[in-house]
C-alpha cells in the first residue's frame, strides 16, 4: 500500500506555478530538471532530512549502477531505485504499509518477532516527528489529524535520519555528537538554482568524493557491497550494526516503527530498543557525513545550539580554524555563478529541542567560495571578518553607552546604574540584526578588493552604514526610553556626545581611518 516507486504520493510545486502529485522517481526527474520550487507538505525543520535522503539515495543508486551522471527520466530512476532492493518483488521497502511485519516497509525495519512489543502509538505524523516542544507552546502537537501519506513519508525520514536520544529505548542517529545533539547542515548550492540544482550538485559531489571519504575514514565502511538502506535489515531491538558493514552514504534508521491502517487513517506503532541501531558512540558523530563540520580540536561533529546562525557563528564555522568544513562546502571556482550558503539545523537539548535555525540568504562568488579550502585565503578571510566584527562591537558599545547616558538623564558615566545600561538591550540587538544582513556581502567586498585603498573604501562604506544605523537607533531610544523629563535636553546632548566620542576616541578601532567620519549620511543603512 502506498508504493513510493509507483504511486503519486508526494506533492511538488513546480516552476510553472502548478502543484503536481509525483512518485519518488518522478520527484527525481523533476529535481534533476530543477523544476521543483517546493514541497508544500514539507515542514521547515524537515528540509535537510529530505534533501539528505534524496542525495544519499541518489548517490548510492548511481554508484551501484556504475553511473556518473543522473538520468533525466522517471523510468530510469525507477529502475535504479528498484535495483537497490532486487530481493523484494513486491516493492515492500518502498511501501508505507506492509502487513507482514517480518518484511521491510519504507523506513521501517522488519520485526522478526512480530509487533507484540510495539506498544507505543503515534496517531499523527507530527507525533512521530523529532520536534519536542515545551508544554505544547512552541509548536502545537497532534494537529495533523487530516494527514496524507506524504506527511508520514516526511515524518519517517525526519525521525529516522535526524532524531536524537529521547529517553530509555529511544536512541538517536549515528551522525550526531552525543545523544542530545542533532544533525546539522552546512553546504553550498548554486545561488540561481532551486532545490533540484542543490540536489544535483550534491549527488555529483558525493560520487566524486567517495574515494576521498574512504581515505579519511579507513576504519569505517565497506568500499563495495556495504549495507546502504538500513531499513532492509531485520531489527528486534537488541543488536547494533558495525559501521564497517555499511556503505559510506548509508541511510540510517534509529527507531523501531511500523505504520498500520486504522479505519481510514494511518497510525504508527513504536517500540524501544536495548541498544542504538549503529554502534558508533566513540565516533562522536564524526562518521563522514557530507554536510557536517567537524571540530579540529577534538574530532567531534558540530552541535547546533541556541546561538543560532548569526554572522559571528557563521564566521566561526566558515573561516576560523575551529572546524573542518564539510565536503558539501567544496565547489569548483570556474565560471561566474555565485554560490548560496545552506545552513540548517535543530538545536538539541536534554529531552527537548530548542529551536530550528536556517540561513540561505548568504551568497559568495566562486573565488570566495573556493577560498574556504585554501589556508592562506581562508586566513585572510578570517582576519578581515575579525576586523569587521570588532567594528560592529565598537559601534554597538558606543550605542549602548549613549542610550545609558540618555536613560540616566545625562549623568556622568561613573554614576550609571545597571538599569540605565539595560535600556540599551533591544536597540543593541536591532543593530546586530542590521549588521547580520550585510556582514558577508561587505566582507566579500573587502576580500576581493584590488588594493589597500579599495579595501579601506569598502571598510568605510560598512562602518558608515553601521554608524548611521546606530545613530538612528540612538535618536529613537532618546525619544522612547524613560528618563527624567526635566533633564531631557541635557540627556540628548550628552548621549549624542558620548556616542560620537566613543567612536572617535584614540582607542576606537576607527582611529586609524578618521576619514570614515567625513560623510553626512551612509547609504544602505538597515535597521
Amino acid at each position: 500500500m502506498h508504493n513510493l516507486l509507483a504511486d503519486p504520493l508526494l506533492r511538488a510545486r513546480l516552476s510553472g506555478g502548478g502543484v503536481e502529485a509525483l512518485s519518488l522517481p518522478e520527484v527525481y526527474e523533476a529535481m534533476v530538471a530543477d523544476r521543483v520550487v517546493a514541497f508544500p507538505a514539507l515542514r521547515p525543520h524537515q528540509r535537510h532530512a529530505w534533501h539528505a535522503f534524496l542525495a544519499q539515495l541518489g548517490a548510492v543508486a548511481l554508484h551501484r549502477a556504475g553511473r556518473g551522471t543522473p538520468p533525466e527520466s522517471a523510468k530510469e530512476w525507477c529502475s535504479l531505485l528498484r535495483a537497490l532492493t532486487p530481493e523484494f518483488a513486491g516493492d515492500e521497502p518502498w511501501r508505507l504499509i506492509v502487513e507482514d511485519p517480518t518484511l521491510p516497509a519504507f523506513m521501517q525495519a522488519p520485526a522478526p518477532k512480530g509487533l507484540g512489543d510495539h506498544r507505543g502509538r503515534a496517531v499523527t505524523p507530527d507525533d512521530l516527528d523529532i520536534l519536542i516542544t515545551a508544554k505544547n507552546h512552541d509548536l502545537k502537537q497532534t494537529v495533523a489529524l487530516d494527514a496524507k501519506p506524504e506527511d508520514w513519508v516526511f515524518a519517517l525520514v525526519d525521525l529516522q535520519t535526524m532524531a536524537g536520544f529521547f529517553g530509555a529505548g529511544n536512541y538517536g542517529i549515528a551522525r550526531m555528537n552525543g545523544g542530545y545533539s542533532t544533525r546539522p547542515c552546512l553546504g553550498l548550492a548554486p545561488a540561481e538554482g532551486g532545490p533540484g540544482a542543490h540536489l544535483l550538485h550534491d549527488m555529483r559531489a558525493m560520487l566524486a568524493g567517495r574515494g576521498d571519504l574512504f581515505g579519511s575514514y579507513r576504519s569505517y565502511f565497506r568500499e563495495d557491497g556495504g549495507t546502504a538502506l538500513l531499513w532492509l535489515l531485520p531489527w528486534d531491538g537488541s543488536g547494533s550494526l558495525d559501521l564497517r558493514a555499511l556503505d559510506p552514504y548509508f541511510i540510517e534508521i534509529c527507531r523501531r516503527v511500523r505504520l498500520r491502517r486504522q479505519g481510514d487513517e494511518l497510525v504508527a506503532l513504536t517500540a524501544g530498543s536495548k541498544a542504538p541501531r549503529i554502534s558508533a558512540k566513540a565516533a562522536n558523530g564524526n562518521v563522514g557525513d557530507f554536510w557536517t563540520p567537524v571540530s579540529r580540536k577534538d574530532g567531534k561533529a558540530l552541535s547546533l545550539s541556541q546561538a543560532s546562525l548569526r554572522y559571528d557563528r557563521l564566521v566561526n564555522l566558515l573561516v576560523e580554524e575551529t572546524f573542518q568544513l564539510s565536503p558539501a562546502m567544496k565547489v569548483r571556482a570556474a565560471g561566474e555563478a555565485r554560490w548560496r550558503l545552506v545552513a540548517r539545523g535543530v538545536a538539541g537539548g536534554q529531552g527537548k529541542t530548542e529551536g530550528y535555525y536556517e540561513r540561505t540568504d548568504v551568497a559568495f562568488s566562486p573565488v570566495t567560495a573556493s577560498a574556504f579550502f585554501r589556508k592562506e585565503q581562508r586566513d585572510k578571510l578570517a582576519r578581515l571578518a575579525g576586523e569587521q566584527m570588532d567594528e560592529i562591537k565598537q559601534v554597538n558599545e558606543a550605542l549602548r553607552f549613549g542610550i545609558a547616558i540618555s536613560a540616566s538623564g545625562g549623568k556622568p558615566s561613573a554614576e550609571l546604574t545597571k538599569a540605565d545600561r539595560t535600556h540599551a538591550d533591544p536597540y543593541s540587538r536591532r543593530l546586530d540584526a542590521a549588521a547580520d544582513t550585510r556582514f558577508f556581502s561587505d566582507l566579500e567586498r573587502r576580500f576581493s578588493a584590488a588594493d589597500e585603498a579599495e579595501r579601506a573604501a569598502s571598510r568605510a562604506v560598512f562602518a558608515r552604514a553601521m554608524i548611521d544605523a546606530a545613530g538612528q537607533l540612538l535618536d529613537e531610544a532618546i525619544e522612547s526610553v524613560p528618563g527624567p523629563t526635566i533633564h531631557r535636553h541635557r540627556a540628548r546632548a550628552r548621549a549624542e556626545s558620548a556616542f560620537h566620542g566613543r567612536l572617535r576616541s584614540a582607542r576606537s578601532v576607527f582611529s586609524d581611518q578618521p576619514e570614515i567620519f567625513d560623510w553626512k549620511e551612509a547609504p544602505d543603512a538597515a535597521i
